[in-house]
């Protein structure tokens, strides 16, 4: 019974034996990497060849999509509302920069400022931005910011009096006391020779402008003048200017006014009489509007 107790307990204290493991050969190893090693390298060159496959892929579906887009954007849809057929395109960069005789007459919306007093037409299509604040809008065609424009610009005089009916009359252009405002063609010439040498040197680098038309109404309330650039972009701009009658309220009270004036302008390369006529429709449709009773009071 003794012995029996012994050598159990000797058995409960010895070591646990280690589960087998099976021997690996001592050039498995090397053999393994060197088999991962070139795999690796085959795969990295098929990876590169996708690659380079996968980006002319790439090109190509952009330029058969470019080129889907460009046939697409020249389709010509007619509006069952409108009289007549109007032109649709799906990509803004296709719209024609020029107003031809195949494509339907242009419709026209009626721009108010109120607060300045002043109303004008501009096509209903067009976007207006400011450029430069709250006393410029700028209209243009969609998706056109270099060619064809139209800008407002609101010039700030203060107070002027009247030169007419013993100082009773409303105040006109040619009652400012400032030179280039005695006539439309003085005020013409001004504004050309503002933006390149009037009737200047040309060639090369050099730029010049000229006067084209001057007219105005007898009794000077509005003058508009018309000239041209001349340089290695010739331009042609059409350009009418009133007095307004100032901010609404405080500002219309006390007198002081504003010189309003609309300048179109486009290249002369591609110019067309429909062109012209939109140019020429805008300048002639500047109004002022009736005068309101406003008292200081009333703004506040």
């Amino acid at each position: 019974a003794n012995e029996t107790t012994t050598t159990t307990m000797l058995a409960s204290k010895a070591p646990p034996i280690p589960p087998k493991t099976k021997q690996k050969h001592p050039f498995s190893t090397m053999r393994k990497k060197h088999h991962h090693s070139r795999r690796s390298a085959a795969f990295s060159c098929c990876s590169d060849d996708a690659h380079h496959h996968s980006r002319r892929q790439s090109r190509r579906t952009v330029v058969f999509t470019a080129v889907a887009a460009c046939t697409l954007s020249k389709t010509k849809t007619v509006n069952e509302d409108d009289t007549g057929a109007a032109w649709a395109y799906e990509d803004e960069k296709t719209v024609p920069a020029h107003q031809t005789e195949d494509m339907p007459p242009v419709k026209y919306k009626e721009y108010v400022d109120y607060d300045r007093g002043f109303s004008m037409k501009v096509p209903e299509d067009w976007l207006m931005d400011t450029p430069n604040g709250v006393l410029e809008r700028e209209f243009h065609p969609r998706a056109e910011y270099g060619g064809r424009r139209c800008t407002v610009i609101v010039n700030p005089v203060g107070k002027v009096e009247s030169k007419s009916d013993g100082g009773r009359g409303i105040p006109k252009l040619r009652d400012l006391e400032m030179e280039e405002y005695t006539s439309a063609e003085k005020l013409g010439k001004t504004r050309a020779n503002d933006f390149a040498p009037l009737e200047g040197a040309t060639g090369g680098a050099k730029a010049a402008t000229f006067l084209v038309k001057a007219e105005e109404k007898e009794d000077g309330s509005l003058y508009f003048y018309e000239w041209r650039s001349q340089a290695m972009l010739n331009f042609h701009f059409w350009e009418v200017a009133v007095l307004g009658p100032g901010m609404r309220g405080s500002g219309r009270k006390l007198g002081r006014r504003d010189v309003v004036s609309v300048k179109c302008q486009m290249p002369e390369d591609g110019m067309t009489p429909g062109d012209v006529e939109i140019f020429e429709t805008i300048t002639q449709s500047l109004k002022l509007l009736p005068l309101e009773e406003v008292t200081v009071d009333d703004e506040f």
